[in-house]
Order: C-alpha cells, then structure tokens, then sequence
C-alpha cells in the first residue's frame, strides 16, 4: 500500500489548502468589484426627476442630520449634491421651464406667471404650454425610445403629445380633459383629494382645530385670518401634492415602469412662504408663543412629508438601475429685510426666495458621497441627455456636469447638435382655461401678481 503525499508533508499539504482556499476567495471578491465597477459605470435603464420647490440645505441640513429625511438623506449620501443656481427672477413657471429646456426665459418664451407681465393691455392669464418656444427634455427623449410620465410639471398644461403620459399642472384644478392630461381620460378615476381629507392629514401638521366656516381673506378677525393662512398654505398645497403623488403612483402600478419620470410638488413653497415666521418668529415679533407651538413645525413635518413621498416613489425602482435627480427651482428663506416682500397683510408672506436651490443627482455612473459647487438650473436637461448618450443642443445655455459621472460616462464623448428644436416647435400663443380664475386667484393669493390683476 502506498503511502499519502500528506503523510510526509503534512505541513505542506495544509498550506496548499490554505492557498486555495485564499485564491477562490480572492477571484470571488475580485469578481465583486469587477461586477460593481461595472454597475457603476454602466448608465442606468430608467430616470426619476424630483423636483421639490424652493428646497434650500439651510432646512434640509439640519433635518437630515436630526434623521428627520431618510430617503433624501440616502441619495446624497450615495450620490453627488450641492447648491443649485437659479436666477434673480425666480417665478417658478420661468425656473421650472428653464431646467426642462436648459435655457434661459429670452429663448423659450416663458417670462412671468402670467401672460401679460409688463403691463401690456388685456385681461391676464396663467401661462400655458403653447407660449413655449422649443423643446423640453420630455419632447426631445421621448422620439428616442424613451417613454416618459410628467406628473405635475408647472407650465404643462394644455398637455402635449408625447411618447407615454402627461399628467398637466391643472388637472388638480378639475381640467381632467384632452388638454388636461394624456392619453385623453386616463387617470379619469384618480380623484383629487378632498377637503376633508385635507383637515384629517391636518392634524400630523400642526395643532389647529381649523374651521373652513370661517376662512375670510379680508376679515379683521385674528380667528379668521388664521384659518385663510392654513387653508391657502396648507389645505391647498396638500390637496395638490397629494393628487400628483397618487397619480404617478397609479402611472407607476400600470404596467412597466416609464423609462422617464418626472414629478413635481410644490407644496414646500406654499408652507415656506406661510408659516417661516412661526418656525423662525424672532425677526418679525409678532408670533404669540401658542402660535409658535401650533404652526412652528409645520415645514419640517411637510419636508417629512416630501421625503415619504420621495420614498414611496422611489420604491417602484427596487430592482430598477435608475438614475434620480432631485432640484429645486430655488432655494428659501425669512421675508425680512432686503428680502422682505411688500404685499397684503393677510397674505401672511413670511417667506421669500433665495438665489440657491438644492441638486442631487445619485445612481449608476454617479459619484458618490461628493459635493458640487457650480450647478445651475440650465445645466439639469443637457446633463440628462449627457448621460443618455444623446446629442445636447448647441443653443442649451446649461453646460453639462461632467464631474458628477464617473467610470465610462466620464470618458464619454460629448456629442452636440446645433438645436433640438424645428419650425413646428413655435410658440402658437396663449389658450384660455376653464381653470383661468382659479389660478388666478390662486397666484394673486401667493403674492405672485397684484391684487387688481384683473
């Protein structure tokens, strides 16, 4: 019988089962990485665009450090942010329509919330779609194989024909038609939040019993000037960001994921301007301590709000490589000073825009755990399409935040085409809305046009 190698070299025997056992685990996490690396440097299948108003890392900061916004918390963590530039004149229908052209107001056509806004003769409207001049990032991806779902995008409305769905900046005003969303009729039998949902989500807010028998504007009563306050920075923010949260979540549940998503609220803004004062009641003076108690947390609990809405969305893409991009149109702050804005009492604005919004950009091919310091509100659309492979426009005013990729997309080339726009994607002029009214109201309520705009 024949004696064993491991008889005579025992010691030997046990290093050769050591070493192979030290190579497998070697090749094993070798092909780890190799398998990271190239998750991280191949693009993602699928985009979220989030856009949250007036976000500013002066809140948001300090919320994420107390844990008060996990979901927000994790892309930054995970992706590359900073401060987003937007311009002096920050009416959210020009800013907005800038990040999704990456132009500026003289080329695409949407200067002022109205569509009068140097005085010119006539009866004023809200600004609508047809007044654009050239292609937004939804009119230049779609034709590319790429079917989107705009949910909410201020200056949608009416809706245009798009590869996927449209969800107008109006259908939570009732225009649920042709103009008001696309396809015509769908998402007829997502209904838009009542007012009494809105009183009962009240109570996560702040501590009012608030009473809609007695909102009156124009009335001298403290009682009932309070309960306007909570019903046009509140019930009506809520009312609106509630509608288009459920419907992209209905777009989401519908069949396969749309390749890009875009979902806009605003009721951050509205609670902004509202209550800064009873958050931050030392430079106005005139906040009782029970109002601080009631309404002081009422835009920490709303960006909560918003940071569960961000989850709630993102959880669609468990097992979806995708792309998310978070920007605000600008960023906020107290209505004091230089910055304070001479309107109405009752129109309770203790909060006013900053120059700095917020941006997060975070998925495959992105940096992570890096800081961006030059970002601007042109620059979103060219570097989405940078990072789709597609041509960016020559006459784009953004230029593309090629220090956010990293692994292939930051040795891509950079391909450009002298415009996206044709002839056809003139401005045909203001269409008129059976919401004009309501609007209209709405934006003289925000201070947003004057008082005898008629």
């Amino acid at each position: 019988m024949f004696a064993k190698v491991s008889d005579y070299f025992p010691g030997l025997m046990r290093a050769l089962r050591l070493n192979r056992i030290v190579v497998v685990a070697v090749a094993v996490c070798l092909a780890l990485v190799a398998g990271c690396t190239r998750e991280a440097e191949t693009p993602a299948t699928h985009v979220v665009i989030l856009g949250l108003d007036a976000g500013t890392w002066d809140l948001l900061d300090p919320y994420i450090e107390r844990g008060l916004l996990p979901n927000l918390a994790k892309l930054r963590a995970n992706g590359t942010s900073g401060p987003l530039q937007s311009m002096k004149q920050s009416s959210s229908p020009v800013v907005w329509t800038s990040i999704a052209t990456g132009k500026k107001p003289e080329k695409h056509g949407i200067t002022s919330f109205v569509r009068f806004p140097t005085g010119d003769t006539g009866k004023p409207g809200p600004v609508t779609s047809t007044m654009r001049q050239g292609k937004a990032f939804w009119n230049i991806v779609g034709p590319r194989g790429y079917d989107v779902a705009i949910v909410g995008w201020f200056v949608t409305w009416p809706v245009e024909d798009v590869n996927g769905r449209m969800i107008s900046d109006r259908a939570h005003w009732g225009e649920i038609d042709e103009k008001g969303v696309f396809p015509p009729a769908y998402l007829n039998d997502v209904a838009v939040p009542t007012f009494d949902e809105a009183r009962a989500a009240m109570r996560a807010f702040m501590d009012f019993d608030y009473d809609p028998d007695l909102v009156d504007k124009d009335s001298t009563d403290p009682a009932e000037r309070i309960n306007y306050l909570v019903f046009d920075r509140f019930v009506r923010a809520w009312i609106r960001d509630t509608y288009y949260l459920r419907a992209a979540e209905r777009i989401l549940e519908d069949g396969a994921l749309p390749r890009v998503l875009a979902l806009y609220l605003r009721g951050t803004d509205d609670v902004q301007h509202g209550f800064w004062k009873f958050m931050e009641p030392e430079p106005f003076g005139d906040v009782t301590p029970e109002q601080a108690a009631r309404f002081g947390k009422v835009i920490e609990r709303y960006w909560q709000w918003a940071d569960q809405a961000v989850g709630r969305v993102l959880a669609y893409y468990d097992n979806t490589p995708r792309l998310v991009i978070v920007a605000s149109d600008h960023g906020a702050g107290p209505a004091v000073g230089v910055w304070k804005i001479n309107v109405p009492e009752y129109l309770h604005l203790s909060g006013s825009h900053r120059e700095k919004g917020i941006f997060i950009a975070e998925g495959p091919g992105i940096r992570r755990g890096e800081r961006i310091d030059d970002a601007e509100i042109y620059d979103i659309t060219p570097t989405l399409l940078q990072y789709l492979g597609m041509p960016v426009g020559a006459d784009m005013d953004g230029k593309i935040l090629g220090e956010i990729f990293t692994g292939a997309l930051a040795k891509r080339p950079i391909e450009t085409v002298a415009t996206h726009d044709e002839a056809s994607d003139l401005a045909t002029g203001y269409v008129a809305s059976a919401a004009d009214e309501k609007a209209l109201e709405h934006l003289k309520s925000l201070g947003y046009i004057d008082e005898d705009a008629r």
